[in-house]
């Protein structure tokens, strides 16, 4: 009655936040190293954590008093001198964390007094707000790691000021218990267990068996219906920030035609796939922003099914249908290992056939896929972004500047090769600008671009699907996914 067990898909690597960069390591780490402010609302407009107030004298200053209730684990008090340490240590020429480039805008960090931090900028940078959203470690335990090859703390040497501690840390499970001196509410329950449980068919079995009692957007749409033969789990879901897309290789010969790629999304048939494949549980999308984004484009319509415009765009082209029923062209499809996906990519590949593109659809372990996508070694393949709380997640994935090849396989996240002036121009201005209100123009003029261009052709935003035991209570889903609502959940009798 006092434990919560929750069920994840993936082994989760270092939890110190430097170095967390899963999905599931982000938000375990944030449980246990509260960030200065987060993320975890619903419109993903920034909550203060251990910072109390956060002041903007100018465009390139940003100060952010301390709560005086704010304490670590083990029951130091957090001080301005933690937070300029973490930021140096995140700042530093040996740093390996993935988060230094953030951090690199960052001109200087200062101690105002022993609450108040004070960051001055290299140049405006609106996002900046939301980069404060990393986990704060103590001076004191920085300092011990220096010394060794700037690689991660071990989890058990974790100290945080976050709601949770870590009390126990094997491959395959992680055990937390209340942070006696967090500032606020305490957790409802005792001790949290996450669970690692990589096969789909195990980790439904556990819940059934109670051998676990909740796990969030592990289980396919396609089961859902089977669910009601076990009374005591239930199904609940939200709206979510992911985003599943198509990505297309501009720099194939076959692909950089944008005739050919909009022909390509006018012959999926995403309303047919989302109905039968996903049962309902995701939204068209128009961008890679979900429709209640406050800089999501509203007047922007999604590619329609259109399987004859598709062809004569293909004609167009110079890729006609050829004498005896021939394909128009060939494509490789890549996707991971996960079924799921993998029957997701086999229908879309059958749609594409029907416009005369065959589509031969390979999936690969995580790893693999995930390499050959960073190198360019790829035509189509289809994935899904996560936690787009802040537009300007466009810059990364569009910019030519973040451009990745087999030279620049970590460069950014633009795989497809894409660029455009003024999608560059747009973006950096949407990063100089404050306010919602002026960064809002760059947004949309970049979504209509994108949408005219498709680098990628958004599909869908999936809901946050959370199946669980009836025992549960007071569970809230947030649109990032994060882990933070399981601290108000309390069980009572199946």
């Amino acid at each position: 009655r006092d434990e919560l067990v929750v069920l994840i898909e993936a082994t989760v690597e270092s939890l110190d936040p430097r170095f967390a960069a899963s999905s599931y390591a982000i938000k375990i780490s944030r449980l246990v190293v509260a960030p200065l402010l987060s993320l975890d609302t619903e419109d993903s407009s920034p909550r203060m954590e251990l910072g109390e107030k956060l002041e903007q004298p100018d465009e390139r200053t940003v100060v952010v008093t301390l709560r005086r209730s704010a304490r670590f684990s083990d029951g130091a008090r957090v001080t301005s001198a933690d937070v300029v340490a973490t930021i140096r240590d995140l700042q530093a020429r040996e740093s390996l964390s993935p988060y230094r480039a953030a951090f690199s805008r960052v001109e200087e960090v200062t101690a105002l007094d022993e609450r108040r931090v004070r960051f001055r900028l290299r140049a405006p940078h609106a996002p900046f707000v939301s980069d404060l959203d990393m986990g704060i470690l103590p001076a004191s335990l920085l300092a011990r790691l220096r010394g060794r090859d700037r690689g991660p703390a071990g989890d058990m040497e974790l100290v945080g000021a976050g709601p949770l501690r870590i009390v126990k840390r094997t491959a395959n499970r992680i055990v937390l218990a209340p942070n006696p001196h967090f500032y606020g509410p305490r957790p409802a329950l005792g001790r949290y267990v996450v669970k690692t449980v990589e096969d789909d068919n195990s980790r439904l079995l556990s819940l059934v068996s109670g051998g676990g009692d909740l796990t969030q957007n592990t289980v396919a749409p396609l089961l859902l219906p089977a669910l009601v033969r076990y009374p005591r789990l239930r199904v609940d879901s939200g709206p979510g920030l992911m985003t599943s897309y198509l990505g297309l290789n501009t720099r194939d010969p076959l692909l950089r035609d944008p005739r050919v790629r909009r022909a390509i999304g006018l012959a999926i048939d995403r309303s047919r796939i989302v109905s039968s494949k996903f049962r309902g549980k995701a939204a068209l999308a128009s961008s890679i922003l979900p429709a209640h984004h406050w800089a999501h484009d509203k007047e922007l319509d999604g590619l329609p099914f259109d399987p004859g415009e598709s062809r004569r765009l293909l004609d167009a082209a110079g890729f006609p249908a050829p004498p005896g029923g021939g394909p128009r062209l060939s494509l490789t499809y890549k996707t991971s290992s996960n079924r799921f996906r993998v029957s997701v990519a086999r229908v879309i590949a059958r749609q594409l056939e029907e416009v005369g593109i065959r589509v031969t659809v390979r999936s690969y372990e995580w790893g693999v896929f995930f390499s050959d996508l960073k190198r360019g070694n790829f035509q189509l393949a289809s994935l899904q972004m996560t936690e787009l709380a802040e537009p300007d997640y466009h810059f990364f994935f569009f910019h030519s500047s973040m451009q990745t090849d087999a030279h620049r396989p970590d460069g950014g996240g633009n795989r497809w090769g894409y660029s455009d002036p003024e999608v560059d121009q747009w973006l950096e201005e949407g990063r100089r600008v404050s306010g919602r209100s002026a960064r809002l123009g760059f947004y949309l003029n970049v979504q209509r671009r994108l949408a005219r261009d498709l680098p990628i052709i958004p599909l869908w935003h999936e809901e946050n699907l959370v199946v669980m035991r009836r025992s549960l209570r007071g569970l809230h889903i947030l649109p990032n996914a994060r882990f933070t609502p399981i601290l108000r959940v309390t069980k009572s009798n199946d």
